[in-house]
């Protein structure tokens, strides 16, 4: 199926008035997609979401968790992991968490302990609807074997 060129040339003036309202539509669909999907934070992306939800990136953080002979432990994210760790929890997929939990058992291992596992943990800041008490939610939890320290 081709299109003709002469459908093309009547479409082409009209462009400027429904390509911007496209490009919104598409847009707020992938917005949707990732918010609903992927976890994203609704304050991130297009930010459609971000007047009805208190899940903004500053209110999530994350845990991370090593394993090793059935030793489990939470370690410290070191600051130099800052941006990495802002991304992980705005968005937090599987890749992203992948990344950041080698990179955390490697800083972690520091050649002294070979760790079996690693467990990277999102939680969001939420409020009760009722009582306005803070609570935590968790957003995402994802556990990766560590290969080689």
């Amino acid at each position: 199926m081709s299109i003709s060129p002469g459908l093309i040339r009547r479409l082409l003036p009209t462009a400027a008035l429904w390509l911007p309202a496209g490009l919104l539509v598409l847009v707020a669909a992938n917005q949707f997609r990732l918010a609903h999907g992927d976890d994203l934070s609704p304050w991130s992306g297009g930010g459609f979401g971000m007047f009805s939800s208190t899940d903004a990136p500053n209110n999530r953080h994350l845990h991370a968790f090593v394993q090793n002979e059935g030793i489990r432990r939470e370690i410290a994210v070191p600051a130099s992991l800052e941006v990495a760790v802002r991304r992980a929890t705005t968005l937090p997929t599987r890749r992203r968490l992948e990344k950041l939990g080698k990179e955390l058992a490697s800083l972690e291992s520091g050649g002294r302990i070979r760790w079996d596992e690693i467990e990277l943990q999102v939680w969001a800041l939420t409020y009760d609807p009722d009582t306005l008490q803070p609570e935590g939610r968790l957003v995402k939890k994802e556990r990766f074997p560590v290969a080689d320290n």
